[in-house]
C-alpha cells in the first residue's frame, strides 16, 4: 500500500510540473520533481499512453542525445464547465492545462425560476456537448456561481441577486448532466484556478476579489483556500465602505459594498442618470453599454457622466480593497469581474488603496488581475474536476475507457 501511494504521488508531481511548466523534457521533469529518471521515464510513459501527455519534437542539444518534451496532450480529456450568473448560463469545454476550447452562453431572458435554471443548464448543457464534444473523454461536469454555495450539500445557500435561498441544485439537476458533477462557489473555484494557472503560481498566500452582479472573496493561505464551516466564507458584501454618505443597503442599513460597488447598483445609477435607456440594446449587457458610453469613440471623448460613476465605482472598491489589505497582508489582491473590464478605472483603485492602507502595502506592485479574461467563469467551473486529475492521475488511468456526454 505505501509503494502504491509514493506511485501515484510520483505520477502527480510528474503531472503537476508539465501542467505548471510544460512543455518540459524528462530530465527537465527530474529536476523539478527530485524523482530519479528511471522513475520519470516509467511514469511519463504511463501519461503518454494515457493520453495526458503527448510528445513535441526532439531538441537537438550539444551533448548527448536529443531530448523529446511532453506536454499536456491538446486532444486529451476536457471537462464541462457550467457557470450560472444573474443573467445568462455559461458553458465551456477546458482542457488539462486551463485552456477554455469552446464557450457558448445562453440568456437566462429574466426568468430565474431555480427548476427553469436547472433544466435550462440540463438542456444547454446536452447541446453544447453534442455539437463540440467530438471524440474527447469528458472528466465530468463543474457547476459554479456566486453567492453562498455549500458544495458538498449540494445547495446554494443563498443568491441574493438571484433571489435563491437554499435551493438544494444537485438535487434539482438529478443526475442528468454527466458525471461525476462537482458544485462549487465561483469565487472559490476561481481562486483555485489562479493557483495552477495565474497570479497564485508564484506566491503561497493571496486574496481573490470579485466585483461583478454578485461580490465575494477568496482567501488562500499556504496554498488551501479557505471554506470556513458551511462553506460561509468569503462574504464580503457588507462590509463597510468607508467616507460614503446617503447610501444604504437595504439588508444591513449600512453603505456597505453591495449597496455602492456591484454591477447591478452601477447599471442602475447608470439608468436613474440617463446614461443607459432601458431600450438601448447595442450591446448584450447593460454594464457593457455603460463602458462603450464612457469611452472615447471617433472624435468624441466619451459620456462624463458614465466617467465618473465608473470612477467612483473603482474608487469604493479600493476602500474596501483597502481594509482587506490591512487585515490579512496577502502578497496579492487578485481582481476580477466587471470592475477590470473597464480596466482604464483600476488606476483610480489602487490611488484609493495607497491613500487609506496602513501596513505598508504597495497597491501599484501587489494588485494584479485575474488572468483569465473572458474565460474566467467557465475555467473555475471545470476546476475541481481538473485538480483532481492532477493530484492523483493514475486514478483516471485505471478508470480505463471513454467517458460518454451523457451518462
Amino acid at each position: 500500500m505505501r509503494a502504491e501511494g509514493m506511485r501515484r504521488g510520483n505520477a502527480s508531481a510528474v503531472l503537476r510540473a508539465v501542467v505548471a511548466d510544460g512543455p518540459l523534457s524528462r530530465a527537465d521533469i527530474a529536476r523539478r520533481t527530485g524523482l530519479s529518471a528511471p522513475s520519470v521515464t516509467k511514469l511519463t510513459a504511463v501519461l503518454v499512453d494515457a493520453g495526458l501527455l503527448s510528445e513535441q519534437a526532439p531538441l537537438e542539444t550539444a551533448q548527448g542525445r536529443p531530448r523529446v518534451p511532453v506536454r499536456i496532450d491538446p486532444r486529451g480529456p476536457v471537462a464541462l464547465g457550467i457557470h450560472i450568473g444573474l443573467l445568462r448560463t455559461t458553458f465551456g469545454l477546458v482542457a488539462l492545462d486551463g485552456t477554455v476550447l469552446s464557450q457558448r452562453v445562453v440568456d437566462h431572458d429574466g426568468d430565474l425560476d431555480p427548476g427553469r435554471i436547472a433544466e435550462q443548464a440540463v438542456t444547454g448543457a446536452g447541446d453544447f456537448l453534442t455539437e463540440r464534444l467530438g471524440g474527447r473523454r469528458l472528466l465530468g461536469t463543474g457547476i459554479s456561481l456566486g453567492g453562498w454555495v455549500d458544495g458538498d450539500a449540494g445547495t446554494v445557500v443563498e443568491h441574493s441577486a438571484l433571489g435563491w435561498t437554499d435551493v438544494h441544485l444537485l438535487n434539482l439537476l438529478d443526475d442528468r448532466l454527466p458525471g461525476p458533477v462537482v458544485l462549487d462557489q465561483n469565487v472559490r473555484a476561481a481562486a483555485r484556478a489562479e493557483l495552477w494557472f495565474g497570479a497564485g503560481r508564484e506566491v503561497d498566500d493571496f486574496v481573490y476579489i470579485f466585483f461583478g452582479n454578485i461580490l465575494g472573496a477568496a482567501v488562500v493561505v499556504d496554498r488551501s483556500v479557505h471554506r470556513g464551516p458551511g462553506a460561509a466564507a468569503g462574504g464580503i458584501e457588507h462590509l463597510p465602505v468607508s467616507g460614503v454618505e446617503g447610501t444604504a443597503c437595504a439588508c444591513c442599513g449600512a453603505a456597505c459594498l453591495s449597496a455602492v460597488a456591484s454591477d447591478a447598483v452601477l447599471v442602475e445609477r447608470a439608468r436613474v442618470e440617463g446614461v443607459l435607456a432601458s431600450g438601448d440594446a447595442h450591446l448584450p449587457l447593460p454594464l457593457e453599454r455603460l463602458i462603450a458610453a464612457a469611452r472615447p469613440a471617433g472624435t468624441g471623448s466619451g459620456d462624463a457622466r458614465a466617467q465618473q460613476l465608473l470612477r467612483t465605482r473603482a474608487e469604493f472598491a479600493g476602500r474596501a480593497v483597502a481594509t482587506i489589505a490591512d487585515l490579512l497582508n496577502p502578497s496579492r489582491i487578485v481582481l476580477a469581474g466587471g470592475i477590470v473590464v473597464a480596466d482604464e478605472y483600476l488606476p483610480d483603485l489602487r490611488t484609493a488603496v495607497s491613500d487609506r492602507v496602513h501596513r505598508g502595502w504597495s497597491a501599484d506592485e501587489r494588485i494584479v488581475t485575474s488572468t483569465f479574461g473572458s474565460g474566467t467563469l467557465v475555467v473555475a467551473s471545470a476546476m475541481p474536476l481538473l485538480e483532481g486529475v492532477y493530484l492523483d492521475p493514475l486514478a483516471l488511468v485505471e478508470d480505463g475507457g471513454e467517458r460518454e456526454a451523457a451518462s
